[in-house]
């Protein structure tokens, strides 16, 4: 069975740039031990292009994602950019769709 996206624990995906591993593990342990996420997987490099103050730079950066319910995003967003080393990092809610209805519910229950 899956866990349908309006079902009563909406479950959802923060997408958070951060520049290198050290800093996603940073932020992952301590949103999971403030229990605003459930978990975090943390992608270790990409490249990521923008145009920043009028120049466009090029550097590398690592993607950490939280999962938490959306009942606790703006917690979380408030968590991520007190303890985040950029002045406007990109903090983005990804909705989910269907999700394996075991995992939901370990998701849900590391959240109480």
């Amino acid at each position: 069975m899956t866990h349908s996206p309006d079902d009563e624990a909406k479950l959802v995906m923060l997408y958070v740039t951060v520049p290198d591993m050290a800093c996603g593990k940073a932020i992952a342990r301590s949103a999971v031990s403030h229990k605003l996420a459930a978990c975090a997987n943390i992608l270790p490099a990409m490249t990521a292009i923008c145009q920043w103050q009028g120049v466009l730079e090029e550097g590398s950066e690592a993607v950490l994602l939280l999962k938490t319910r959306q009942a606790l995003v703006v917690a979380l967003m408030e968590h991520v950019v007190n303890q985040h080393p950029y002045d406007t990092p990109c903090i983005m809610e990804v909705p989910l769709g269907r999700i394996n209805g075991g995992y939901a519910a370990w998701l849900t229950a590391q959240l109480q």
